[in-house]
């Protein structure tokens, strides 16, 4: 997936606070109406809000949405059954007081209940999705991370769900929308660190005596891009091209 053509960083003044630039909750159309149906109407409401949450939930974002709509709709669902109740208080036809009271527990529980429990799951997984977009931010302002496989690594997510998620945090302005990320993982940067492994004091030499002859061993270095001046990971005695401008850097 490529986004952007030049490196870049979070917008000025929001590193480290995502959750501050986000949406408490994206609501689309659909989810407005699902919302109005809750409260016009509750068992259409809870169709469309179910019809929504199995067809959007495995996204991260749309999480907290999706348990919003749930809880608005039992919202709606109590304030019809009120609704009824103050209507047959006020009507003509006689209604017992004990049955009315009877009738406000069981509602107050078929709904409140369930309203509850979503509003709760609703602010979790708005946490939740906050603590891993402040992930991606570290990951790729500060340990400069470009490699979608490597953030589905370091954050415990799938690579689709990476694609998804930095699309989002593009769109409202925590990440730079200039910013370029490539399929897959650094294998340059796995070989840099392989290497290092290789060459650890504490494992002992390969082949012997005569190994140690050779000299010391190159390793693959950070080279900065003579076109973009981006740092890149350059193999010894060969050339690779900059991720940010296609400029071919040699390992020098």
């Amino acid at each position: 997936m490529g986004i952007g053509n030049q490196p870049g960083g979070l917008l000025p003044g929001r590193e480290g606070q995502p959750s501050d630039s986000l949406p408490k909750y994206e609501r689309t159309t659909l989810d407005v109406v699902t919302i109005g149906a809750g409260y016009l109407f509750m068992p259409l409401g809870l169709v469309l809000a179910l019809v929504r949450m199995l067809s959007t939930h495995y996204k991260n974002y749309r999480k907290a949405v999706n348990y919003s709509l749930m809880h608005h709709v039992f919202v709606g669902g109590f304030v019809q059954m009120m609704g009824f109740i103050v209507f047959s208080i006020f009507s003509e036809v006689a209604v017992d007081t004990g049955t009315l009271i009877g009738m406000l527990i069981m509602f107050s529980l078929i709904t409140l209940l369930p309203a509850a429990v979503f509003a709760r799951s609703a602010a979790k997984a708005r946490f939740r999705f906050s603590q891993l977009a402040n992930q991606y931010v570290h990951l790729i302002t500060v340990e400069r991370v470009r490699y979608t496989g490597d953030l589905a690594d370091r954050s415990g997510q799938s690579e689709a769900d990476v694609n998804r998620d930095l699309l989002y945090l593009q769109k409202y302005g925590v990440l730079d929308s200039g910013l370029l990320f490539h399929e897959g993982a650094d294998e340059a940067a796995s070989a840099a660190q392989g290497g290092q492994a290789a060459s650890s004091p504490f494992s002992p030499p390969a082949g012997g005596p005569q190994h140690q002859q050779r000299g010391p061993q190159q390793l693959p270095k950070s080279v900065r891009c003579p076109g973009c001046g981006a740092q890149n990971t350059v193999a010894p005695n060969q050339s690779t091209s900059c991720d940010y401008c296609g400029t071919t850097i040699a390992y020098s």
